[in-house]
């Protein structure tokens, strides 16, 4: 689980990047960083910011570079995806399995000659080699584990171990935060519009930059549309659809109020498109029942493309309802309706 490094001239520890390239690239020139620099992110290298491809593509590519799992690329690797991870899904494209695959194979902790970096916990009553990967990168699990375990006292001020534990997650506030010489926290909240901070290794000095922008702010709203558009709403079942609509007519924002509208009409108009349907697989039905008798006609229908409208219609129950149970999503609707030549309502968007 650990994997130890060698010594470089120096050890550019890095606090939670979360796509903030800007502030990046700006603290390696603040550093005068060279290629013999080693740099190590604490995790959580991408979400929340601009521009996550960037950092990921500079880190995988770059000689002399470590990750360490946070929670947030053990939330892609583990496909458990919040806004955040499905903004970075689309960003990536079709890089984005490879990205998942390279952050399979991060190490949840990476061991120095001169300190410990985890992303967000340490159990201090266990030794480096028997801690659990979901305390170390901060996961809810490992935060649970942490309080039934420890109470209401911070790991950092219970750990006592022979080097010092460096690490993110935590937004410590615009400046890193001391626990003694045993732990030093570094995430001041860059993606947020704090700080990014680096801390140098062996001489422990502190350099940090202001963030340009809340960029976690700015990226909810640019993404709401996007989001929203890639989910995949027809495939929902109708009282899931009804469930999510009635969340996102709740929502302030406008967006998500214009979006649910145009489901509605989308939805208002495969309704509409139903009694055509019900037309079509009614009369389909009486062409069957003249051609065969009894047995003969189930045989029949059973071959056909929907054969529970045909026998809803043989008995004389086929009407919206009865179609909409059948057909439980709006793609099947849409299917329904090419089988039998008729018009697709145009969808949402």
């Amino acid at each position: 689980m650990a994997t130890k490094g060698n010594d470089m001239t120096r050890d550019i520890i890095i606090g939670d990047l979360h796509g903030c390239w800007a502030e990046f690239e700006q603290l390696l020139d603040e550093l005068h960083v060279t290629d013999a620099d080693r740099l190590i992110s604490v995790g959580d290298l991408v979400d929340r910011g601009p521009d996550s491809l960037r950092l990921w593509r500079y880190f995988r590519d770059r000689p002399n570079s470590v990750v360490v799992m946070g929670n947030h690329e053990r939330k892609h690797v583990r496909g458990v995806l919040s806004p955040s991870q499905e903004i970075v899904r689309l960003q990536f494209g079709d890089e984005y399995e490879t990205f998942r695959a390279w952050a399979a194979e991060l190490p949840y902790v990476f061991e120095t000659e001169h300190c410990v970096i985890v992303h967000g916990g340490f159990d201090p009553n266990l030794p480096l080699d028997q801690q659990r990967e979901d305390v170390l990168s901060a996961t809810t699990g490992g935060t649970k584990h942490l309080a039934r375990t420890l109470g209401d006292r911070d790991w950092a001020d219970l750990y006592r171990g022979s080097k010092p534990i460096v690490f993110g997650h935590r937004v410590v506030g615009d400046d890193v935060q001391r626990w003694g010489e045993h732990a030093w926290g570094i995430d001041t909240g860059a993606c947020h519009g704090g700080y990014l901070t680096a801390l140098v290794v062996p001489d422990f000095t502190v350099h940090r930059v202001r963030a340009h922008a809340d960029h976690w702010s700015i990226e909810r709203r640019t993404w709401e549309r996007p989001l929203l558009e890639a989910q995949s709403w027809a495939s929902f079942r109708f009282k899931k659809l009804a469930r999510e609509l009635g969340v996102l007519e709740k929502r302030r924002s406008t967006v998500s109020r214009d979006f649910a509208a145009s489901l509605r009409a989308w939805l208002r108009a495969l309704d509409a498109a139903l009694p055509a349907l019900i037309d079509r697989a009614t009369a389909r039905c009486r062409e069957l029942e003249a051609q065969h008798d009894g047995k003969a006609f189930k045989h029949a229908a059973a071959t056909e493309p929907y054969p529970g409208l045909l026998f809803s219609a043989h008995a004389g129950s086929l009407d919206p309802a009865t179609a909409k149970t059948q057909l439980n999503t709006p793609e099947a609707i849409e299917r329904a309706l090419k089988a039998f030549g008729l018009p697709v309502p145009e969808r949402y968007g």
